[in-house]
């Protein structure tokens, strides 16, 4: 039996890949669509069809009322790459089917590779803080910054060997950022007189979410994963087995970085490293003048009926700004010149699919696990690596202030 599965074309076609559909003259080639969908194309005229409308030029021009005939997929054979679809006679200002245009076309040539996926940037701009997409021909741009990822630690910023450590994943946040347009003259009107195909209100937004753990790496400790406990979760607990030393690797002096003045300078420390995979979405949203159609009695201005069993014929009745939009992901091969320290391959299959995380801060927590405490609380970020001095366990005999 054939491995066949439905399609649905209408209002799913990205509203940046709509296509030009010509009127039906011989049998349409369909190709698949980033979004899942498919598209028939077929040759022919693209005059509208032969039933030019009503003659009604309402909204400017952006369309002319009447109809054109399209073939719709509803099934796909992926294995002998034939689809099945009917035609049907389609408005031309709504997109709406109208009516039938014949009987189920069966055995149609369908293309099974996919365009590659698509996002409404044109230009990225990326690096380690962040990324940029611009859309030249809206003339905007959207912008999201790597949001901060909490990595819980105690005792720090130096502990004991084989003393019971504390390390949690203190949350992993997402961040948004956008741009607009107020808007877009497509139609030919103005905002104090929209027609027929206006946008208003646009807005682009670039998301990052999180698509998997925290991955610390840490020297004589190994690789952790651990999931996101938030500020309040229970930690685990590790234990270092030897002493941060330059002859296990422990080669930089605290005196040399930035922000561990607790520790005596010629203190040396390890160096290990904390990151989380993100994934990159965008959504875009507006408003779109459009023309209300509806079935009012009796013929069109050629005396031809198409609604409503045959009494009756599709007329604008009204406008409305109607309310549109898409999103998806954009995968890290979609932007260009990014930089090696942000792919993450998250699947391990060699392929980056995913932006790593380096905006980690480190936190101190007391021994309640707050990271909240008056005399315990504070916070240090080296973009993603941790420092971490271990002095020897006997030299600790008492906590400060016992």
């Amino acid at each position: 039996m054939k491995n066949y599965f439905m399609i649905i074309l209408l209002g799913l076609l990205p509203f940046f890949a709509r296509p030009n559909f010509v009127q039906a003259q011989s049998a349409p080639t369909c190709t698949f669509q980033p979004d899942g969908s498919i598209i028939c194309t077929i040759g022919g005229n693209d005059d509208g069809g032969d039933e030019p409308g009503d003659g009604n030029e309402e909204g400017g021009g952006a369309c002319v009322p009447g109809q054109h005939m399209v073939y719709q997929v509803t099934a796909y054979d992926p294995a002998a790459g034939i689809c099945s679809a009917f035609p049907a006679w389609v408005d031309n200002c709504t997109g709406q089917i109208v009516e039938s245009g014949g009987d189920m076309v069966d055995d149609l040539p369908c293309d099974p590779q996919a365009p590659a996926p698509q996002n409404p940037c044109d230009r990225f701009t990326a690096g380690v803080g962040g990324i940029t997409c611009t859309n030249s021909e809206w003339n905007i741009s959207a912008r999201v910054s790597f949001p901060e990822i909490y990595l819980d630690l105690r005792p720090y910023p130096a502990t004991l060997v084989r003393w019971p450590t504390a390390i949690r994943n203190g949350g992993m946040l997402e961040s948004s950022g956008s741009g607009g347009k107020n808007y877009l003259s497509y139609g030919g009107g103005s905002p104090a007189a929209p027609h027929v195909g206006d946008w208003q209100n646009l807005r682009l937004t670039l998301t990052l979410r999180a698509a998997g753990p925290m991955f610390i790496t840490l020297p004589y400790i190994g690789d952790l994963m651990l999931p996101d406990q938030g500020a309040g979760g229970p930690p685990g607990i590790i234990q270092w087995e030897v002493p941060s030393h330059p002859a296990v690797g422990a080669g930089t002096l605290a005196g040399s970085i930035s922000g561990l003045e607790e520790l005596p300078s010629d203190i040396p420390v390890f160096s290990g490293r904390g990151r989380a995979p993100y994934k990159l979405f965008w959504e875009l949203r507006y408003f779109e003048y459009t023309a209300i159609e509806d079935c009012v009695p009796g013929p069109n201005r050629n005396g031809r009926y198409n609604c409503d069993r045959g009494t009756g014929h599709m007329e604008v009745v009204d406008y409305e700004w109607r309310r549109n939009g898409d999103n998806g992901e954009i995968p890290p091969s979609a932007v260009q010149n990014l930089p090696d320290a942000v792919k993450a391959d998250i699947n391990n299959d060699g392929i980056p699919d995913a932006y790593w995380d380096n905006n980690l801060t480190i936190r101190r927590m007391d021994n309640n696990n707050s990271v909240n405490s008056p005399l315990y609380g504070r916070s240090w970020n080296w973009g993603g690596i941790i420092y971490w001095a271990v002095r020897e366990g006997q030299g600790q005999i008492g906590w400060p202030g016992d």
